[in-house]
């Protein structure tokens, strides 16, 4: 059985602040961003949500689109139902011909039979901010699992706005695991094999980084006791700031941690923050495991 990390450890950068509220008995944790200098407003703040359709097919996607004009910054996703049986394989920016938006993806683990489900993408576009950069980074494409590239890092001079992850290279049983902020600038990903292949694939981080300055807000370690097969919290922006980026932190032991997935992370609009569900595929572990949520916010 693992033990639960020391709740409000000092974060990755600056000097992290205790709240003086918490949510739900969470605890949140704060760090300003040492580009606070730097412009810190965001104009043409819009967030977009959009559905897929409600049915029993095996696997589906949506997109969330910016209004013309406007650039994408963050967004996010959920699965609605699905039995604890439904993999999440993507949430990530997309930039094309359409214009710009976030995507989400995600497939059935086995037959669900008439079982329906549905997704949601969430898109956070504004007007473009100064230092708009959108950056991937790829781990290797093999049939090795858990997979979790090294982590995105902004260019300097900029922060981590959004981020996102993907998985591409084969259609078998795959799913993201974790999509995490590690630092103002960075953000990592993990993704492992829900069913054994030796087929090739590999999974995607990407970040969105601007010249904005921002503030990082994080959970304590919430733990999720056996039997229990999900956990939920929410990480709330200080008054005046808007959410944008929105990650997960996950602690369990490794052969725990493949049968975790994310199926909601995503920022929130009332309150203004972010929301984070992990759910167990298919029956519950005999082990207990930890989640954070986290929220970039800025003003």
């Amino acid at each position: 059985m693992i033990q639960a990390p020391a709740s409000r450890r000092p974060l990755l950068w600056g000097t992290a602040m205790a709240l003086g509220a918490a949510l739900g008995g969470q605890g949140l944790m704060a760090a300003p961003a040492a580009s606070d200098a730097r412009p810190v407003a965001v104009s043409g703040y819009t967030y977009v949500e959009r559905a897929s359709a409600t049915n029993s097919t095996p696997s589906r996607s949506v997109r969330a689109s910016c209004p013309r004009g406007k650039v994408i910054l963050a967004g996010g996703a959920r699965i609605v139902d699905g039995g604890n049986r439904v993999l999440l394989r993507g949430s990530y920016p997309v930039r094309s011909h359409r214009g710009h938006g976030w995507a989400v993806s995600a497939e059935e683990l086995g037959a669900l039979n008439s079982a329906r489900w549905s997704v949601r993408a969430y898109a956070v576009c504004a007007n473009r901010p100064l230092g708009l950069q959108y950056r991937t980074v790829s781990s290797g494409s093999d049939s090795k699992s858990p997979k979790s590239p090294s982590s995105a890092v902004c260019p300097r001079g900029t922060r981590l706005i959004g981020l996102g992850a993907s998985v591409a290279g084969v259609n078998h049983p795959i799913g993201i695991n974790a999509i995490t902020v590690t630092s103002s600038r960075s953000a990592s990903v993990r993704a492992s094999e829900a069913l054994a292949t030796s087929l090739r694939w590999r999974v995607r981080t990407h970040i969105v980084c601007a010249e904005l300055g921002q503030t990082y807000q994080e959970t304590d370690w919430k733990t999720v006791p056996s039997p229990a097969q999900a956990g939920t919290a929410l990480a709330v922006c200080p008054r005046g700031t808007k959410a944008f980026g929105a990650g997960v932190r996950v602690s369990a032991i490794e052969a725990a941690f493949n049968r975790l997935v994310p199926v909601e992370v995503r920022p929130t609009l009332a309150p203004s923050g972010a929301r984070t569900t992990v759910s167990e595929l298919a029956s519950g572990m005999l082990s207990h495991w930890h989640l954070k949520a986290q929220v970039i916010c800025v003003r």
